[in-house]
């Protein structure tokens, strides 16, 4: 089972995965002067996907950067089930971690933001 698609696209499986769900607040939660909190829930469940390969071939990281590099694009991920989302990627690294015969292996690490 594929655990992580891009606009349709099987990637690698990543060696690390880890879906955090957030809540967006309005710009009126804050405290007032008491220190009552006053909250203004605008959006439950946004999710951002932390990945992490630690061995790719360098067409695989390749196909994990260019799959990711559009402003948004559809993610389908495993949450207990597949779920699907458009997403973008926020800052993503990749580290030759060796090159010999004019193949390498890299570590790429990124994570995927619900829009």
């Amino acid at each position: 089972m594929e655990i992580l698609t891009i606009d349709g696209a099987a990637m690698p499986t990543p060696d690390s995965y880890k879906v955090q769900l957030s809540d967006l607040d309005s710009s009126g939660t804050g405290r007032t002067e008491d220190g009552v909190l006053v909250r203004e829930r605008v959006r439950g469940g946004v999710a951002k996907i932390s990945l992490q390969w630690s061995a790719l071939s360098t067409p695989e990281c390749a196909r994990v950067l260019n799959a990711t590099a559009p402003d948004s694009f559809q993610v389908g991920y495993f949450f207990g089930q597949m779920r699907t989302a458009k997403m973008y990627a926020g800052d993503r690294t990749a580290e030759l971690k060796a090159a010999r015969e004019g193949q390498g292996v890299w570590a790429v690490e990124m994570n995927l933001i619900e829009f």
